[in-house]
């Protein structure tokens, strides 16, 4: 997991590589160079912004019913371009150079736009500036 651990009180952090994007890069890259060199595909997870498990599905306040789940949506991780670089891109940016052979993007929304579905974090970042895939 590629997260940068940036709240401590995010329930996966253990699964991470840290706080430090340097570090959690370094880690990164090896990492997925360990994992492809024994012929098996690594996945760069959760792309991009993801550090929240408790509570991170806004559901409507008349919503009592917990599988009542169509009228909610994923909270908004809004962070700006120079942040995105200077910490959350850092360990994917290293994933990709070291070959990752698939990324998974994260449950949440970036700057109010679901990951999955988010052209600047999958095109125009991953894409086109990291240049995963080419």
């Amino acid at each position: 997991m590629m997260n940068i651990d940036r709240n401590a009180r995010y329930g996966r952090n253990w699964e991470g590589f840290g706080s430090d994007p340097y570090l959690a890069g370094e880690n990164s890259f090896y990492y997925v160079q360990g994992i492809q060199d024994q012929g098996v595909v690594a996945t760069a997870k959760h792309y991009i912004c993801n550090e929240q498990e408790t509570n991170r599905l806004i559901c409507p306040s008349n919503s009592q019913n917990q599988s009542d789940r169509w009228n909610c949506r994923a909270y908004s991780a809004n962070v700006d371009d120079k942040t995105m670089h200077e910490i959350y891109l850092w360990p994917f940016a290293s994933s990709v150079a070291a070959g990752v052979g698939s990324v998974m993007c994260s449950y949440n929304q970036v700057n109010d736009t679901p990951a999955c579905q988010n052209d600047k974090i999958l095109n125009k970042l991953l894409k086109e500036e990291l240049q995963f895939l080419d």
